[in-house]
């Protein structure tokens, strides 16, 4: 993910949001339901699109046509492309689970997809740390603990 145009004045939104997403994945994690742990794992997902729009500078710029998280990722961050492509495909399942509509999620499919999300928020702290590294020793920086992937 190098080669990025990080704003370096925005790591500290953009480094709650990935903690928000860590906090997230980790309660996944203990989701014994497959169906909230794919729910909660979206969300997880969600936040890291918003850390990198808020890395990038996206979040501040007036209302896109879009308020889709994933089109508008593609559009801030062009190395995350696939991933806002990958979501992208799972935001009608993770609208049908929010709306109490039933859909079968094995097991299986709700840890492929929470490793996914674990992947995913790796390259969004591989984006935003140099950024947050730029802030200087006298800053806290974000603190981004292990992901673990898995039960």
């Amino acid at each position: 993910m190098s080669g990025r145009n990080v704003h370096p004045g925005r790591p500290g939104r953009a480094g709650m949001l990935l903690r928000r997403a860590d906090g997230l994945l980790m309660e996944a994690a203990g989701e014994h339901d497959p169906r909230e742990r794919f729910r909660t794992a979206y969300l997880a997902a969600l936040r890291g699109a918003g850390a990198v729009l808020a890395a990038t500078g996206a979040d501040a710029a007036p209302r896109a046509r879009s308020r889709n998280a994933w089109v508008m990722l593609q559009r801030a961050a062009p190395e995350f492309v696939m991933w806002a492509d990958y979501f992208g495909s799972h935001s009608e399942t993770r609208a049908a689970l929010e709306a109490g509509l039933p859909r079968e999620i094995g097991h299986t499919q709700a840890d492929e997809f929470y490793s996914r999300v674990g992947a995913f928020l790796h390259d969004v702290e591989d984006l935003i740390a140099p950024a947050a590294r730029l802030r200087g020793p006298a800053e806290p920086e974000f603190g981004i603990g292990p992901r673990v992937i898995g039960e």
